[in-house]
């Protein structure tokens, strides 16, 4: 089985919860069609590109890099923006609006997804799952698109909890993904070569500088860590908070599902559990919701043995968690539903697979088409459809 062997084969289209107007206002909205970029980025050069902030351009929600991308953006109308054509994104002009778009203007994503190299033997058991699917669904899960900020598996956010500022610093400044520029990761490089004195290097990158600066400047790794952009800082909060919640969610459907029906996938930071079926008393066993961590989170009592039990692993406490005050970043509570029903699931008959397809071997392609509310991960429907 394959996934993404094509841009168009991964295609994700935000349903926007503002209003359009025809009329003229004070932000003209646009579709931003992108592939092969991440939000950030498309946003970053379409900035440098009019020549304005990139704080005055107005985005929803973050798009996967990995597919074709339909999300809407928002551009003050005084600049006289009428659309834009760059490399691997087109801008269109679709209306405008009173306000500028905020994350979170979004009902949801609408999910057209064509799975390729599929043989004849995995079709029925294809369609056995689409049918679960449709009726317990599949666990809410933070997916691996969460967690780019972490690199082998190191969380800078349990760095932080801890006060191991040196590590958190270190794991910035020179850990590195196979994807990065080389630029970049030669800069990350000689970083590691000299860090026992930083006083020695010297590096382009601004960012990376301004941090190595404050820390020869004050030798405390807390103030460098606090130069770090805070973009990023809030990114490692949330990326470890979230991976605290998958876990949580594992020990949840430990107590509830039959064990012979839960397995494991793994995932890029560990595995995760899901289940073949659900029972409709399991259903309703399952709470709706489970909070993310944080020292002011109020559990029942089932939850807080839960959280207890994921604590103890990673060797933390609540009261670990209040970090706010020494480094500006901190862990915010909020409710996540715990099970996920696609709305509107449909699976295509299965067709024969033009790229996979050989004389002696016939392989077959399915599209999949699914809408999820804001926040929740489209790779979790395949990964319980597919196996990966």
């Amino acid at each position: 089985m394959k996934l993404k062997q094509l841009p168009a084969d991964f295609v994700v289209e935000e349903t926007p919860i503002f209003t359009i107007s025809a009329e003229k206002d004070e932000h003209t909205v646009f579709l931003l069609e992108k592939q092969e970029v991440d939000t950030f980025d498309a946003i970053r050069r379409i900035a440098q590109r009019l020549r304005i902030s990139l704080f005055e351009i107005g985005y929803a929600g973050l798009k996967d890099k990995h597919a074709l991308a339909r999300q809407y953006v928002s551009i003050p109308t005084r600049y006289n923006v009428q659309g834009l054509k760059m490399e691997s994104m087109i801008l269109t002009l679709v209306g405008y609006s009173r306000k500028k778009i905020k994350i979170g203007d979004l009902v949801g994503n609408r999910f057209t997804i064509i799975v390729r190299d599929i043989s004849e033997n995995e079709l029925d058991d294809i369609s056995l799952k689409a049918a679960e699917i449709s009726l317990s669904g599949v666990p809410n899960y933070f997916d691996s698109q969460r967690f780019g900020s972490v690199i082998d598996k190191e969380f800078i956010g349990r760095y932080i909890i801890r006060k191991n500022y040196e590590s958190a610093v270190k794991q910035y400044l020179t850990a590195y993904q196979k994807f990065e520029p080389k630029k970049v990761k030669d800069e990350k490089r000689k970083i590691l070569s000299c860090w026992d004195d930083l006083s020695k290097v010297l590096v382009n990158n601004n960012a990376f500088a301004l941090v190595i600066k404050e820390y020869s400047k004050t030798k405390s790794w807390l103030a460098a860590y606090r130069k770090i952009p805070a973009h990023l800082r809030e990114m490692f909060v949330n990326a470890y908070q979230s991976y605290l919640w998958n876990e949580c969610v594992k020990e949840a459907l430990k107590e509830v599902v039959e064990r012979k029906k839960l397995y494991s996938i793994e995932y890029a930071i560990g595995s995760l559990l899901f289940y073949t079926t659900l029972t409709q008393q399991e259903m309703e066993n399952i709470s709706q919701t489970f909070q993310t961590i944080s020292e002011t989170a109020l559990f029942s009592e089932a939850e807080q043995k839960i959280v207890n039990h994921v604590l103890v692993k990673e060797n933390l406490s609540l009261s670990d968690f209040a970090i706010e005050d020494e480094t500006g970043n901190f862990f915010k509570t909020r409710s996540r539903q715990i099970l996920l029903i696609p709305e509107d699931f449909t699976i295509s008959k299965p067709q024969r697979d033009e790229i996979n397809d050989k004389a002696n071997m016939i392989r077959y392609k399915i599209q999949v088409s699914f809408s999820l509310p804001k926040g929740s991960y489209a790779t979790l429907v395949t990964k319980r459809l597919f196996n990966h």
